[in-house]
């Protein structure tokens, strides 16, 4: 039995022996794009907030559609995470801008300059300080203002791609418990040791070889317009009255709760690729889920910004691409635009 075991034990060792290596490696080195390097992937390892904090680099990426194949683009992905872990160059206690949002605020496929929140600032002249969390769910705000982690600001703006769920509120108790536990994860950060350990847990090198193995490329399906184009999902693009009654629900919670903290609350709705680009699948029709969202929206008086009208508007009188070629995701072009139509909306807001 001893001599089994340890048999047993010489065999693992080169294995155990690879996945602790991965703890010293840089943490993009089995990854083709960002947003997979920084995140926390083990659910046991003891973290506050989802990203790696304390993180800056460069890497270059792939869109998840089409890697390992001609179609795939390198992008230049330089990367930077606050002390909490968000991406952004500086973590801001007192902003007057807060961007909660999904993979698009978190800027996939984006380098840091190109993000949402940099390029709010950087388009206003820097007179608002814009402060990007992602990606996170609406009730995490809550968690951070109840902490004192944050200082309200005066705006709250919600970003969700339009596949997205919009999560229910969820209110922080902010008791002892509460507060002992937020206090015990931090003390796990400290020299990014949930960093290190959580590296060694995640198993990248065994999905990397996998990978490498099976010749693994993207799933995304190719147009049939375009070939260099393409689309993550083309059969869940019709998407749920139901669905859109769950959603629109949960953002009267979210400008309900903005009402009370006396902060503004906008709604950025982000559509789909397949939306915008539905004739380049091509399909007869654009899905219409976002302009019906927005109409009752309008009614319930949230307010929102009509992302598919300005891609429309802009589509009809410039041919250049508002989404990656590889990617689902926006491109730096789509960033910036937007941005800058969130500044012109908060200025005209003249709070």
């Amino acid at each position: 039995m001893k001599k089994f075991i340890l048999r047993t034990f010489l065999f693992s060792l080169p294995f155990l022996a690879v996945e602790i290596a991965q703890a010293f490696l840089p943490i993009n080195f089995f990854t083709h794009r960002l947003h997979e390097a920084i995140i926390y992937s083990s659910k046991n390892i003891p973290h506050n907030y989802p990203i790696y904090p304390n993180q800056k680099g460069k890497m270059t990426g792939y869109g998840d559609l089409c890697f390992n194949t001609k179609y795939a683009i390198p992008k230049d992905e330089s990367y930077i995470t606050d002390e909490l872990g968000f991406r952004n160059d500086k973590f801001i206690k007192n902003p007057d801008i807060i961007i909660i949002g999904d993979s698009y605020t978190m800027g996939a496929t984006l380098n840091q300059s190109q993000l949402l929140a940099n390029q709010m600032m950087k388009n206003s002249d820097h007179k608002y300080s814009v402060y990007g969390m992602a990606p996170v769910n609406f009730s995490i705000l809550d968690k951070m203002l109840k902490l004192g982690v944050i200082n309200k600001p005066k705006y709250i703006i919600y970003e969700r791609v339009e596949r997205g769920e919009i999560p229910k509120l969820e209110h922080f108790k902010n008791s002892i418990a509460d507060r002992l536990d937020y206090n015990y994860k931090n003390l796990w950060a400290l020299g990014n040791m949930n960093v290190f350990l959580d590296k060694i847990f995640r198993a990248y090198v065994n999905n990397y070889a996998k990978a490498k193995i099976t010749g693994s490329k993207g799933t995304g399906t190719q147009s049939k317009v375009d070939e260099k184009l393409f689309f993550y999902d083309i059969k869940g693009i019709n998407l749920s009255d139901e669905w859109m009654n769950i959603n629109i629900s949960a953002l009267e919670s979210y400008k309900k709760y903005c009402d009370s903290i006396g902060s503004k609350f906008i709604y950025l709705p982000m559509p789909n690729k397949e939306t915008i680009y539905f004739d380049k699948i091509p399909i007869n029709k654009q899905p219409d889920y976002l302009m019906k969202t927005c109409r009752i929206l309008k009614q319930k008086q949230i307010d929102y910004y009509p992302t598919v009208d300005f891609y429309n508007k802009f589509r009809s009188q410039d041919n250049r691409m508002l989404y990656q070629l590889d990617d689902s995701h926006w491109n730096a072009l789509a960033c910036e635009l937007i941005s800058k139509e969130m500044i012109k909306k908060i200025k005209n807001d003249n709070r």
